[in-house]
């Protein structure tokens, strides 16, 4: 089946091809263990705007219509019935809004073709032939659902939980250990709970990306954190079954979420489809089912404390440097500094989940550590960009000096001696700064206000030759207004900034240092580059093109 032609992935189509033949299949995808039941899928899961109508329409009414049709047309095509029906349902809406004068609504009420291509594809997804079981739609919903949070750029490669970071068979023992004490007894996910602070949070300190191995990441998931989870089963809590038939059902749970994962990722991952060929989710059922031994690990009640010391606490490290590396990798390409400024608020907001994270944890050694993080960050390796620009901040500076009222207003205006990146011309800037008008006109007094500034600082003395040649220039060349100059040189601070964050918090992260520590450190380099970013950012001129892949001119 070629999936193209109707523009949504298989594990979409599934979803609303299983509810469409069987209406019982709702009641796999709602949340039952809660006070106030809940659909777990929602329909801004689905990628597909077509598919979140028809999932809408059929939760609001679109099940009964179904029901009453068949009823009605007991002699008609199911299939085409059943279209019918969603057809309706789905334009109740839209004639609603169009009603109420919406011209949106009415265009696309007027747009046949639409309405009669969504028809042909709910009628072939109500065909008992459609190849997707509705006793598994509960795994369908499932992969929709971390689909839309795991996005993908491969076809049909629904997410990926971990990031890496070393793996060893001790680590993989540990980890199912931990896995393996919540089979044992469902009751002890209860040690991993926790209340955060924001209400989109998992109520679970331990997450599957704190996991070193993607197979024991995806287990914890479909285990504990992720939607619809194994804990949440009718037997898992079935006091009539033994531990082994409950861990038994668990498992099964869990081991089809793989299959599913993996058949949606067949298409895209040569790892997932070998996978499935070698039947290794299977195997990774038998050593589930040794893991919930009680006798696995010297005491499975101490899972929490097992989860700290070998999943969470190591895991932090590599976080860190991931948020990091996307500083480099997102925020320092040619985008917006509004784009830079919101990378690294985001890693702040991150990094805040993660000590929030840290502290509900039984740590052992929580306060133990005094080590600080280094705060000096690398130098940059050769062929990484310098942001820098001498030959600008001379010519910026005898504009300034030339006209100093240009610090009043415009993109100067925003100017700070941190702009500047060789020590004499921060301090003949600080040096205009500090003048009044007429003086700041007058190289001697310049260059003098500049050496004491320096001097009151403790900075080393100030290269004569450089404060000479820039009294020269001032006297002998006619240069353009600075707003140019000075947006650039803004520029290049935010980038330098946030280069130098992101090289500061990667060689921290390669440190052996307490978790929280890294991260306190790891925020406090960040906050510093967003203030860089939003002081620019509120300026309301274009920004100068891009200077990433020249080379900076270095006098």
């Amino acid at each position: 089946m070629n999936n193209d032609q109707y523009g949504a992935p298989q594990h979409e189509l599934n979803v609303l091809s299983s509810l469409l033949r069987d209406r019982s299949t709702v009641n796999q995808l709602v949340d039952w263990n809660r006070p106030d039941p809940q659909y777990w899928l929602t329909p801004d899961h689905f990628q597909t705007a077509w598919l979140q109508d028809a999932y809408r329409a059929l939760l609001s009414g679109g099940l009964d219509a179904i029901q009453e049709r068949l009823r009605a047309y007991p002699n008609a095509d199911p299939a085409t019935v059943t279209a019918d029906a969603v057809m309706a349902t789905m334009a109740l809406p839209y004639q609603q809004r169009a009603a109420a004068g919406d011209p949106t609504a009415q265009a696309a009420l007027n747009d046949s073709g639409y309405w009669a291509a969504v028809h042909n594809a709910v009628r072939q997804m109500a065909q008992p032939t459609w190849p997707a079981s509705a006793q598994y739609a509960r795994h369908d919903a499932y992969v929709t659902v971390r689909a839309a949070q795991h996005p993908s750029t491969a076809k049909d490669v629904p997410f990926s939980l971990s990031r890496g970071r070393a793996n060893s068979n001790d680590t993989l023992v540990q980890e199912l250990a931990v896995i393996g004490a919540v089979l044992n007894n469902p009751a002890r996910a209860q040690q991993f709970r926790y209340t955060p602070s924001s209400p989109d949070a998992s109520p679970y300190w331990l997450q599957p990306q704190d996991f070193a191995d993607p197979s024991t990441a995806e287990i914890w998931d479909a285990l504990v954190t992720g939607p619809d989870p194994a804990i949440a089963l009718p037997a898992a809590t079935d006091p009539t079954l033994t531990p082994e038939q409950r861990a038994a059902a668990m498992i099964q749970h869990v081991t089809l979420r793989l299959d599913y994962n993996d058949y949606h990722r067949s298409t895209g991952d040569e790892g997932a489809k070998a996978r499935r060929e070698a039947n290794a989710n299977q195997v990774i059922a038998t050593y589930l089912a040794k893991a919930s031994a009680p006798d696995f690990s010297p005491n499975p009640d101490n899972a929490a404390e097992y989860a700290v010391s070998f999943i969470l606490e190591p895991s932090i490290p590599a976080a860190v440097e991931d948020l990091a590396g996307r500083v480099r990798d997102h925020g320092l390409a040619d985008t917006s500094l509004g784009r830079v400024a919101l990378e690294l608020s985001t890693n702040e907001y991150a990094l805040d989940q993660l000590a929030e994270r840290l502290d509900a944890a039984p740590r052992t050694l929580a306060g133990y550590s005094q080590q600080q993080a280094p705060t000096v960050a690398p130098e940059p390796s050769e062929g990484q960009p310098s942001y820098t620009s001498r030959p600008i901040e001379r010519r910026v500076l005898l504009s300034l000096m030339k006209y100093p009222s240009q610090l009043q207003s415009g993109p100067s205006s925003t100017l700070a001696a941190q702009d500047f990146t060789q020590p004499e011309h921060a301090y003949i800037f600080k040096a205009i700064q500090s003048l009044p008008p007429h003086a700041a006109h007058d190289p001697w007094l310049l260059t003098n206000q500049a050496n004491q500034l320096a001097r009151y600082d403790g900075a080393p003395a100030l290269d004569f030759q450089e404060l000479n040649n820039i009294s020269l220039a001032a006297s002998t060349l006619d240069v353009a207004p600075a707003d140019q100059g000075a947006s650039h040189l803004v520029t290049m601070t935010v980038r330098r900034t946030a280069r130098d964050a992101s090289s500061a918090v990667e060689a921290a992260a390669k440190e052996t240092l307490d978790p929280r520590a890294l991260i306190d450190h790891s925020r406090a380099q960040f906050q510093q580059a967003t203030r860089e970013a939003l002081r620019h950012h509120e300026q309301s001129v274009p920004e100068p093109a891009p200077y990433s892949t020249q080379q900076a001119n270095v006098a």
